[in-house]
């Protein structure tokens, strides 16, 4: 098949393997392309081919000549890889059903909405700071008003973007509906494996779950703090003091030898993988580019101070580690590796080492009590995270979707106060989410992949017969084994099976949390 040419007539399942080995060497060449472009575009290059390249992979997922070629074999296929595979692309293909120009329009305006937040600076106190910046002065100045300022300032991007991320979802939407969904999140959901009223219930669950032990968590900062009113940004300050309180444990400048000491321990070769890593000032976190799996992988990662460098630096190296350990002769398909849940549930599986007390008194020379208040703190670091960006943003975005034309400000106003305990001060908020746009229906992945994490590292601990994972190279045997090896050839839910002999459950991330 030429590039973007004619189907060829598929008669027989030869005939099917034949097409699919042409589409997805397609698909691999621009995705590859596309994986160098963007990883330029997160450095801050003006001058990339990301939105370019992006067109390229939706002019071929927008073909419904292709698309009813697989959607024709679909359940008739003997080959149990060969129907992975058509069920993977019947998947990917259903925006074939959409106007393509609207595809096409929402892709281009996600990497519009990108370049212009890699460019935004924050004003404040006569400076211009980054994400990142800003978010250090809420972390760490122990002047309150100072921290409330910096706080307040992170508003200044929704009249920049706002507009943007509510015309990309109701792009999505659009899609969505298109699509055949009853509206964008349940289409977007579908590609991970989920459905909206699955991830409602368990955001819930989760928040129900959590709030005894968090509430009491706010009660010691309005305690320890001598306040008596817990704004949005003491809570961060608090966990701040915890941790310097504790000892100077995550020293940035040893970030990058402890991180090849730590995977060397766990049996990977970490001197010698394919892995490029940078610490960079990116607007999130940290990011991980598949360049060209399983021959490269690179990643950025935030300079952030303490523990939050740590953990992104070892989450991000996991992502890493689950481009490069796939096996290289399977299907290009199956090289995207898999669904975001399994994703980033693997990089939660090593990124959780970073308060890990085995690994900390080894690593910062601490003692047995001091390794683990750090863990203690490190968990209600985790605590916060989740309630705050993940399930909040992620219970927003899904019932922002039944009705984009509702007061979507009183829903985020009334979200925060449910999940995060405290009240927002004045301002716009909805609108600065630019991850509504960029990443739709990504948040609630991360809620997943703690439940994965604390799932693998609770069946290993059982299966290896210790309560040290941080030393014990069979972890890069298990995870390889079990999850990197297949890429996305078996469904994530069967990996999670496979792994630890039962489906995925909440109980062990609760646990973990409580400490019950």
């Amino acid at each position: 098949m030429t590039l973007g040419g004619p189907p060829p007539a598929v008669r027989t399942e030869a005939d099917l393997k034949a097409f699919l080995d042409d589409l997805e060497s397609q698909q691999f060449a621009i995705n590859t392309a596309l994986g160098i472009e963007t990883y330029y575009q997160w450095r801050g290059e003006t001058t990339h081919r990301a939105a370019a390249t992006n067109d390229l992979a939706n002019d071929l997922l927008n073909r419904p000549d292709y698309a009813a070629i697989v959607n024709a074999w679909q359940g008739k296929v003997s080959d149990s890889t060969l129907a992975r595979r058509v069920a993977l692309h019947a998947r990917a293909f259903l925006q074939a059903k959409a106007n393509p120009r609207l595809v096409l329009a929402l892709s281009n305006l996600q990497s519009a909405i990108q370049d212009s937040i890699e460019k935004f600076r924050y004003a404040f106190g006569g400076q211009h700071y980054t994400s990142t910046a800003l978010g250090e002065i809420v972390d760490t100045a122990g002047d309150r008003e100072l921290r409330r300022g910096a706080f307040i300032a992170t508003t200044q991007r929704t009249p920049v973007i706002g507009s943007s991320v509510l015309r990309a979802m109701a792009l999505t939407d659009s899609i969505g509906r298109q699509e055949g969904f009853a509206n964008g999140a349940d289409a977007g959901l579908v590609l991970s494996s989920l459905n909206r009223a699955q991830v409602l219930h368990d955001l819930d669950a989760f928040e129900r779950a959590t709030r005894p032990g968090y509430l009491a968590m706010l009660g010691r900062i309005r305690n320890d703090l001598h306040i008596t009113r817990v704004e949005p940004w003491d809570i961060d300050y608090w966990l701040t003091l915890q941790e310097r309180g504790v000892a100077d444990a995550y020293p940035q400048d040893q970030g990058l030898t402890r991180l090849h000491d730590l995977f060397k321990a766990l049996g990977f070769h970490s001197d010698s993988l394919p892995i490029d890593v940078r610490v960079w000032d990116v607007p999130t976190g940290g990011i991980t580019f598949p360049v060209r799996p399983p021959f490269e992988a690179r990643l950025l990662t935030n300079p952030f101070t303490g523990s939050d460098f740590y953990e992104t630096l070892f989450h991000e190296y996991g992502h890493a580690l689950n481009a490069v350990l796939m096996r290289p002769d399977l299907s290009p398909i199956f090289l995207s590796g898999d669904e975001t849940p399994m994703s980033e549930g693997t990089a939660e599986t090593v990124g959780h080492f970073a308060y890990d007390r085995h690994w900390l008194a080894r690593a910062a020379n601490l003692t047995p009590g001091k390794a683990a208040a750090l863990e203690t703190v490190g968990k209600e670091q985790l605590l916060l995270w989740l309630r705050r960006s993940i399930c909040l943003n992620a219970w927003i975005e899904l019932n922002a979707y039944s009705d984009l034309n509702a007061d979507l400000e009183r829903l985020t106003r009334e979200s925060y106060q449910r999940f995060v305990g405290v009240e927002l001060p004045p301002g716009q908020y909805f609108g600065n989410r630019d991850m509504f746009a960029t990443g739709p229906l990504y948040f609630q992945s991360y809620l997943y992949a703690n439940m994965i994490a604390t799932q693998f590292r609770a069946a290993m601990r059982e299966q290896f017969h210790t309560s040290d994972l941080s030393q014990d190279p069979r972890v890069a045997t298990w995870l390889t084994t079990n999850i990197y090896a297949d890429g996305g050839r078996v469904p994530w839910p069967a990996k999670v099976i496979r792994a630890t002999g039962h489906p995925l459950a909440v109980d062990d991330l609760v646990a973990y949390l409580t400490g019950n």
